[in-house]
């Protein structure tokens, strides 16, 4: 069969059409609403706004001026490579605690993220920088639980 046979072309026409309707008609008829549904978050926004940020902010800088100080004290008398060692295992200890505190803020963001997401019928959710068209912006959503549960934990 060529393409330029009409009717070929006529049969392969009908059988798209015929496609078409039988993958639009299982959506309708599909009790799940939300297979193709997606949403995204703008994880920056949210971290930027997230209540623990002050607080982590707040706690490495408490930490990290203890630190200067125990260094300041104990330094004094060690030579120059023991001053070393003992500034990268306080910036280790930093870093350390930082990473505790980001996992912590993590892990609470994506748990909000997938009760918001549930409670929506979303099935997939996305970063927004990698959105290029579609889908709907949870940010908001996610934003006024994580304060609603700070509030909450405040209380």
């Amino acid at each position: 069969m060529k393409w330029s046979d009409r009717k070929f072309q006529f049969s392969v026409i009908l059988l798209l059409v015929a496609l078409t309707a039988s993958v639009l008609g299982l959506e309708v008829f599909s009790g799940d609403k939300s297979t193709d549904s997606v949403a995204y978050v703008n994880l920056e926004r949210v971290f930027a706004e997230h209540p623990a940020r002050t607080a982590a902010e707040q706690t490495l800088n408490n930490k990290a001026a203890q630190y200067t100080r125990q260094l300041e004290e104990e330094a004094a008398d060690l030579s120059g490579v023991e001053q070393k060692e003992l500034l990268k295992k306080y910036q280790g200890q930093l870093y350390e605690l930082e990473e505790q505190l980001l996992a912590q803020v993590t892990k609470e963001v994506e748990n909000i993220i997938i009760e918001t997401a549930e409670e929506k019928d979303v099935k997939f959710v996305l970063e927004e920088d990698y959105v290029i068209y579609g889908g709907c912006s949870m940010t908001d959503e996610v934003l006024a639980r994580i304060t609603q549960s700070w509030q909450q934990a405040a209380e």
